[in-house]
């Protein structure tokens, strides 16, 4: 089983504009609302390939209703701490330009100290039946600054591994304490090295450098220039295929959740890799925050360019 632990989940709310114009009026073309999240998405396309996935955290309000409806809908087990404060909303601007979406994301409800209990029990229960736990996402307020560190020892002490895809301080500490797979971004990576990385070289030089700390499977995704990853069975380039992309979020989700999918299939690693890019890109085909479907997966994974460098 592929258990998620979202700790700061949303509603995200994708706006559609055909020109953004600051400071005057803009008028929207169409709005899409979805469920959100990094362990939300992932366990999402994850169940979408056929994986036997659960989605752990905290949910509360009208919000945390809204996205269990998404997950019920979609066939994702799950099974959140209801919490007192009301899940976040996140809200993007899409326009008809080659710029990113412009994203504006709250902090939050606040985790109470009985929350965050009720939390670690839960995944002490769940973590003798998950093979794989996936960490990652922002911080709600009152969170402890090394719970990422927590959770990933919990996990590992029965054996199941455990992939984060966080940024900053989190991931520097759960670095330290030790993981199975990390996946930052690029600029991710940056921050977290204290080094640039832009070139396919800088990118294979950072996951090798975070794959030297501890991680078996290291990976840096880097948008339209796909992935590279690092791992003990050499490191590679992945490129995706040219597409029409609408929209990047949740796309490094997507990678995780594929690749996570692939392993419990028994793929070998640079296959997994390849399924991982096919599904990046189909959720950067979709609008929103909208996630790969596996038709479209299937699709472009005969397009997916992956090659081993070392």
């Amino acid at each position: 089983m592929i258990l998620t632990v979202t700790l700061n989940p949303s509603v995200d709310h994708a706006i559609f504009l055909d020109r953004l114009k600051l400071g005057d009026t803009n008028r929207v073309m169409r709005t899409e609302t979805d469920a959100g999240g990094k362990g939300v998405n992932l366990a999402r396309v994850a169940a979408e390939l056929g994986a036997e996935t659960l989605a752990t955290g905290f949910l509360g309000g009208g919000n945390g209703a809204f996205v269990r409806r998404v997950l019920d809908r979609q066939g994702v087990r799950h099974d959140f701490i209801e919490i007192e404060g009301e899940t976040r909303t996140n809200f993007s601007v899409e326009d008809d330009s080659d710029d990113p979406p412009t994203t504006f994301n709250e902090p939050g409800p606040k985790v109470e100290a009985k929350d965050w209990q009720a939390l670690i029990a839960k995944c002490q229960m769940l973590a003798s039946r998950a093979r794989w736990a996936a960490l990652g996402g922002s911080l709600p307020p009152g969170a402890p600054p090394d719970i990422f560190v927590q959770l990933a020892l919990l996990f590992r002490q029965v054996g199941c591994k455990v992939v984060l895809d966080a940024d900053g301080e989190p991931l520097k500490q759960a670095l330290k304490g030790g993981v199975d797979f990390v996946k930052p971004n690029s600029a991710e990576a940056e921050r977290v090295l204290d080094r640039p990385v832009r070139s396919d070289k800088e990118a294979l030089d950072a996951a090798a450098a975070l794959h030297g700390m501890g991680p078996a499977i290291a990976i840096v995704s880097r948008g339209e220039d796909g992935a590279v990853m690092a791992c003990s069975e050499g490191q590679f380039i992945g490129k995706p295929p040219q597409i029409d992309a609408r929209s990047t979020i949740g796309s490094g989700d997507s990678l995780i959740g594929a690749m996570l999918w692939a392993i419990e299939e028994g793929k070998p690693l640079e296959e997994a890799f390849k399924w991982g890019i096919a599904a990046g890109a189909a959720t950067a085909t979709t609008d929103g925050s909208e996630i790969a479907r596996k038709p479209v997966i299937q699709e472009l994974l005969a397009r997916v360019q992956v090659e081993r460098v070392a």
